[in-house]
């Protein structure tokens, strides 16, 4: 007998007349070095649908390598082409379009971990990325029909999420994803006749050593398992980051190495290797003279601040920019100024969607103990329904309401408090990004009353924001 509790696999969206699908695996082909013709034309596709210039083959097949690593399942929507002749723009298409092996849909999913915070470590999810449709085929189901797919393959191999980061930020809140984590753009003033500088408040203790990029694989490999273990919000890692952390892939050149790269790694007072930075200078054309950092990645707090001091003391340099920085950044506070950190922008980063409502919040970090109900609300039928989630010693039980397990002496569900939200609000409350007093004056909460969000709150708030350094 089924299970009613358990998730259920969403309806697919049918695709308009004309169009079929497939899903494949990113393959090479026997020689271990090009990939497959259909691979290569999916990628030029899905690198065109983000404006980014006509791929050689050798650029190609580099990502294809990429792709095969991280086990990327690749999703494509072809126009058929008895059909595409039978329409009065079948014969420019086939005139002036790309051939029929080119895709005018593209969606890859695959897996990694995320970290929700919870007792038991990161969990395992579902991760959606280079999502593209032709302007000349929208309308016609495709977006919907990728989607529905994806999350019915995530439900039916059991994953509690799915998240993915987003080009647009009205496209994915109707298929149940929340805004989980922010991340800042700042610019840190150096010192040197700019400002009043930087300055450490204490000085961090280890020291930091300048690296060869092209030997920092092992480096990069622990010090993120570090962070990413530590670090609520984190997401693992695809192989693109190694390639270009390690200079292997220059951005503007993924067939070339980036020979402007440089690197520097913490070395703890006992020896070990706390993190490491990449790092450009921007050319002696910028006023001030500037460091671009790339990434910075630390397993403690100590070796985050040590590579800030490191990158400080660079000759000739008075600013360093950042794109991608923690809302919770320590550095700031460690300044003696905290003028000379300057946050110049924020925007959405990682957006989850539940797909498991008894996994997902047992694998979260709660602030104290107590008990209230979730009354959550899916439109497209994964996961909703009543839960009784009930807090101990860090870690939850969630009970969907009227299962045969839930515990005799349990409170009536009418003595809790009551939080009626949907999935898309939950996926934006899972990680703590967003409290649920806000998000109760933002009209987001339903019928949940002011005295049930202070209950609930004292319970699901977190005292930091989450931080992904990873985008996908």
């Amino acid at each position: 007998m089924a299970d009613l509790h358990a998730p259920q696999q969403p309806e697919i969206a049918p695709l308009a007349p004309g169009l079929r699908s497939e899903t494949f695996p990113a393959a090479m082909d026997a020689d271990g070095k090009t990939v497959t013709a259909q691979t290569a034309a999916f990628a030029r596709t899905a690198e065109q649908g983000f404006y980014e210039p006509w791929f050689s083959d050798e650029q190609v097949n580099r990502i294809g390598q990429i792709l095969v690593k991280d086990e990327q399942t690749l999703t494509a929507v072809y126009v058929d082409e008895q059909s595409a002749a039978d329409e009065s723009w079948g014969n420019a298409l086939e005139q002036v379009g790309f051939d029929p092996a080119h895709p005018v849909g593209t969606f890859v999913d695959y897996d990694k971990t995320l970290n929700a915070g919870g007792p038991d470590g990161p969990l395992p999810a579902r991760l959606i990325t280079v999502v593209t449709v032709n302007p000349s085929f929208r309308r016609r189901g495709i977006l919907k029909h990728l989607m529905t797919s994806a999350l019915s393959r995530a439900v039916e191999d059991g994953m509690a999420v799915a998240a993915l980061t987003v080009s647009e930020g009205g496209i994915y809140g109707r298929f149940g994803f929340g805004c989980a984590t922010r991340e800042a753009n700042i610019q840190v003033d150096l010192g040197e006749g700019h400002g009043q500088g930087f300055t450490l408040r204490s000085t961090p203790a280890g020291r930091v050593i300048s690296a060869d990029p092209a030997k920092l694989d092992e480096v990069i490999n622990t010090s993120f398992e570090s962070f990413h273990n530590r670090t609520r919000g984190s997401i693992g890692r695809q192989q693109t980051y190694q390639m270009i952390s390690t200079a292997r892939w220059n951005p503007e050149d993924l067939s070339a190495w980036n020979r402007k790269l440089r690197a520097a790694v913490h070395v703890r007072e006992d020896g070990s290797i706390g993190g490491y930075v990449t790092f450009q200078h921007e050319g002696w054309d910028t006023d001030p003279s500037t460091i671009r950092i790339h990434d910075l990645i630390a397993a403690d707090d100590q070796s985050h601040l040590a590579l800030w001091d490191y990158i400080a003391g660079l000759d000739i340099v008075r600013r360093a920019t950042m794109r991608t920085a923690a809302l919770a950044d320590p550095l700031q506070p460690a300044l003696v100024n905290p003028r000379s950190y300057k946050v110049t922008g924020l925007r959405d980063l990682l957006w989850v969607r539940i797909l498991d409502v008894a996994q997902a919040l047992e694998a979260r970090a709660w602030t104290a103990d107590g008990a209230f109900r979730l009354e959550l609300e899916d439109a497209m039928g994964i996961t909703g329904g009543s839960f009784t989630v009930r807090v101990h010693d860090g870690a939850a039980t969630v009970t969907p309401a009227g299962a045969a397990s839930a515990p005799a002496d349990e409170e009536a569900a009418e003595d809790l408090p009551t939080l009626q939200l949907s999935v898309e609000t939950l996926g934006s409350l899972y990680l703590g990004d967003v409290s649920v007093r806000t998000l109760h004056a933002a009209g987001r909460l339903q019928d949940t009353t002011v005295e049930d969000v202070e209950q609930i709150s004292r319970i699901i708030d977190l005292p930091t924001p989450p931080f992904c350094a990873t985008h996908f």
